[in-house]
């Protein structure tokens, strides 16, 4: 007898109603909060959505920003060469192998010895690239050259550099 009323209370049809709307409630919070997570990707391939977008971020207080991703972007090619004295040129090309503009990511060079070993690293923010527009554009290039200034002891001689870019 508690099985048909447990039963029948469930397939009233006030109460498939009721979770119906309930589904429809949680898979349009589940849409908005996939939409809140994806928004730069969301506005560089749908531009037209920024202004719903960004009232969808007012309330929040989030930003849309260029879009970050670090395996659309590889270091093409890179030289790191000693001019004069403690100073040293390192000339290396940025390369978007993706379909939309990125966001500009930051560098590391890393100076190693015989052994591989790291004895200086430097990190270099998107704001210290000379040069380097705010944005790399869609499957193209961007050529960075810096000037650098090094005091490498003859203790630890260097002997080669690593070079990763990442997202802070």
């Amino acid at each position: 007898m508690r099985q048909a009323r447990r039963r029948a209370f469930w397939q009233s049809p006030g109460m498939r109603v009721l979770l119906s709307l309930l589904a429809l409630l949680l898979g349009g919070l589940l849409g908005g909060q996939w939409m809140l997570h994806q928004r730069d990707q969301l506005a560089a391939s749908h531009p037209e959505w920024v202004p719903l977008l960004s009232r969808l971020c007012e309330p929040l207080g989030c930003e849309i920003g260029a879009v970050r991703r670090i395996d659309a972007v590889v270091i093409d090619s890179s030289s790191l060469v000693r001019r004069l004295g403690n100073f040293y040129s390192f000339d290396f090309v940025l390369k978007n192998t993706g379909p939309i503009p990125l966001a500009v990511p930051a560098l590391e060079l890393s100076l190693t010895d015989i052994r591989d070993a790291v004895i200086a690293r430097r990190v270099f923010l998107p704001e210290d690239l000379p040069g380097v527009p705010p944005l790399l554009p869609a499957r193209d290039s961007v050529t960075v050259s810096l000037r650098l200034s090094m005091a490498v002891g003859d203790t630890l001689p260097m002997a080669g550099y690593r070079a990763l870019v990442f997202y802070p």
